[in-house]
């Protein structure tokens, strides 16, 4: 659509579709960077004090890229209070890891950044290999019982980046009288190599990114001397029961995850099928093929009505009221002339300053009732139609809080009369243009939500997410699949679940399905895009795909029947019509352009280069923040809950623009499926 300026919007679902776009480059493109920090080894010693304490030790191995001034070390309680000390070491060369302490080693200056339970070690490194020991204590993270102690940590998380060559030793201070029981929890493949009465041994070639290392580990009782017993939620044999059967559930978690894999690729064969069955349906070829034999003169010789009538599929915008105006014109019952605006207009440095003015020259016995009713509405019983009088507030007016209900009063009353004009055009266009709404999408919108939901939820639990979140996450996007089954008029609530899901289904830890799942998304984002919002007859079609590439036409400065020997009543209808569609800016640059030594306003007033911005500020701009029942700022409907698809941003103009870009149309217009 066409603004004061020059510049066009596209409808929603295009705007969206090149956000989802966009989005993908950002997030899986890989962007080439000078610096970067890898972890290529890293060895823990954590021990199990009497008092339930853990301290531990740990040498990360470093490889530094660039130059970096600090490293950050992340930690998954998030520098919580049972953190009693965390400090950073040059490691050093004549001990043994668990045996380093801190007595005569460098110590390295370390910040905490508390929101994102960072420590972040300051430190000079640039192209080469650095290790760093880490020595902190955890207050009482382990829990003693009458019939066993356990110790649930994880020993590390790979916020940030991959952990290579991971090796996490945990011992006990004191002895054991038995072997101890330990389990450990990854979504990598990392495994525990050694348990014996002292300690368990847990490696791993590869922590990547995102995942995490939990271990869960039971020791008898009596090494943990120096703490208070619990009262345990269980007795031991349950406690063990319950880790055995979350262990079981991550053994078979890459089954499940495999299969959820198969499920979306095929769901995704099923979303390309119905992309092309919506864009290359017989009913879109048939209306682009008989469209393309539709003639020019044909078009231009159109009623307004008519022509926004095929284009808009029967529901009229606010701004479409013009089109009534234009028929009238050209019946010879209207005549057109640039006036100066009122005062107020004058007033206010955005307001146009000259407006167009319509004055009825006929006999409202010769009209239709629509036509009756239409110059009644809008002339308030008068014989002429000032532009003023349908506009919103002005800058100034914004000011002063008083003249807003007056704005929303206007606003309402224009509502209604719209609605009124709609149904007598409907009555009487209902022989010619055949209009029913595409209530396919009423099944095809929830089902696909429910498909999306239900393989996301289906993806948590494979993915062994625990139970809590797993609830959270159904009652979230339980909600949205609601607003967009309710919705399911309005293509922007989908298309907001469908972002949802993008970003839910990406922490996912197995790439193969996640890919597949993506995959499935941005499909589906094309398959709502297609789903028509209503279907016509396959004449009124064919003329709507004939109406659309007329617009295109009139975009590059009109048809050459219409400009040869610049007639005046051609000229007059190709600028009405450009009007109309949207492409008013877009036909005078171009048409004078093409014919430079003419002067079009003695064609026709409305040929004035005041008339476009003028329009946009009375049907767009003065109403932009106005909110009634619907938000201004975006074009008005007959019907609040159709056509929502389309609308304005904030720059935008009377938007008639619902051209994908090719004859036959796209997106909403009526290709297949009924």
């Amino acid at each position: 659509m066409l603004t004061g300026n020059g510049r066009f919007t596209v409808k929603n679902k295009y705007v969206l579709l090149l956000a989802v776009i966009i989005l993908l480059v950002v997030i899986l493109g890989r962007c080439d960077t000078d610096n970067e920090v890898t972890v290529d080894q890293v060895d823990v010693m954590a021990k199990v004090m009497a008092d339930g304490d853990l301290y531990v030790e740990e040498l990360f191995t470093y490889t530094v890229q660039g130059e970096y001034e600090r490293i950050p070390r992340f930690m998954d309680n998030f520098g919580g209070a049972n953190i009693e000390f965390f400090e950073a070491y040059v490691p050093p060369s004549d001990r043994e890891l668990g045996n380093f302490g801190y007595a005569h080693l460098e110590r390295y200056p370390v910040s905490l950044k508390t929101k994102s339970g960072t420590y972040y070690i300051q430190l000079d490194a640039k192209d080469e290999t650095r290790q760093i020991y880490y020595r902190y204590r955890l207050d009482r993270e382990a829990v003693k019982y009458d019939d066993r102690g356990e110790l649930d940590w994880s020993a590390l998380k790979a916020d940030r980046m991959d952990h290579h060559n991971v090796t996490v030793t945990v011992y006990t201070e004191q002895p054991a009288k038995e072997t101890l029981s330990g389990f450990i929890y990854d979504r990598s493949g990392g495994s525990l190599t050694e348990i014996n009465d002292r300690w368990v041994k847990y490696e791993n070639a590869l922590l990547p990114e995102g995942d995490r290392a939990r271990l869960k580990l039971f020791i008898p009782s009596e090494v943990l001397s120096k703490m208070e017993s619990a009262e345990p939620s269980a007795i031991f044999s349950e406690r063990l029961l319950e880790e055995q059967k979350l262990q079981q559930r991550y053994a078979e978690r890459e089954r499940f995850l495999k299969a959820g894999q198969h499920i979306s690729r095929w769901l995704t064969y099923a979303a390309i099928v119905g992309i092309f069955y919506y864009a290359l349906s017989l009913r879109r070829i048939f209306s682009w093929w008989s469209g393309r034999r539709i003639r020019f003169e044909d078009l231009a010789a159109m009623d307004p009505i008519d022509l926004m009538y095929y284009f808009r599929k029967g529901t009229f915008r606010f701004a479409d009221t013009l089109a009534g105006v234009f028929s009238l014109h050209r019946r010879g019952m209207a005549s057109v002339s640039i006036v100066q605006s009122g005062m107020r207009f004058q007033e206010d440095s955005r307001a146009p300053k000259r407006l167009p003015e319509f004055t009825f020259t006929g006999k409202r016995t010769d009209l239709k009732k629509s036509d009756r009713y239409l110059l009644s509405w809008l002339s308030h019983g008068t014989a002429v139609l000032k532009l003023e009088n349908f506009s919103g507030p002005t800058k100034t007016e914004r000011k002063n809080k008083k003249f807003m209900g007056k704005y929303i009063e206007r606003k309402r009353k224009l509502k209604e009369g719209l609605r009124r004009w709609q149904e007598l055009l409907d009555s009487e266009n209902s022989k010619r243009i055949q209009y029913r709404e595409y209530t396919a999408r009423k099944v095809i919108i929830p089902a696909m939500a429910l498909i999306h939901l239900v393989l996301l939820i289906y993806m948590y639990i494979a993915d062994v997410t625990p139970w809590g979140w797993v609830v959270v996450l159904a009652a979230i996007l339980g909600g949205v699949v609601v607003l967009a089954s309710i919705r399911w008029r309005r293509k922007k609530y989908m298309f907001t679940f469908l972002v949802v899901c993008f970003f839910v289904a990406a922490p996912i830890l197995y790439d193969p399905l996640v890919d597949e799942y993506l995959n499935f998304v941005i499909l589906s984002f094309l398959l709502v895009g297609f789903l028509p919002r209503g279907v016509l007859d396959r004449r009124s079609e064919a003329y709507r795909s004939a109406i659309k590439r007329y617009r295109r036409t009139l975009a590059g400065g009109g048809h050459d029947v219409g400009r040869a020997g610049n007639d005046r009543k051609w000229l007059e209808k190709m600028r009405e019509d450009a009007l109309l569609l949207g492409v008013g800016e877009r036909f005078m640059r171009n048409i004078s352009k093409a014919n430079p030594e003419f002067t079009f306003s003695e064609a026709s007033p409305l040929f004035d280069n005041d008339v476009d911005a003028a329009l946009d500020y009375v049907f767009i701009h003065s109403w932009k923040g106005i909110n009634e029942e619907t938000t201004l700022g975006r074009t008005w409907k007959s019907d609040s809950d159709s056509g929502a698809d389309s609308g304005a941003d904030g720059g935008s103009s009377y938007d008639y623009s619902s051209d994908g870009g090719h004859d036959g149309g796209s997106g909403d217009s009526g290709g297949g499926g009924d």
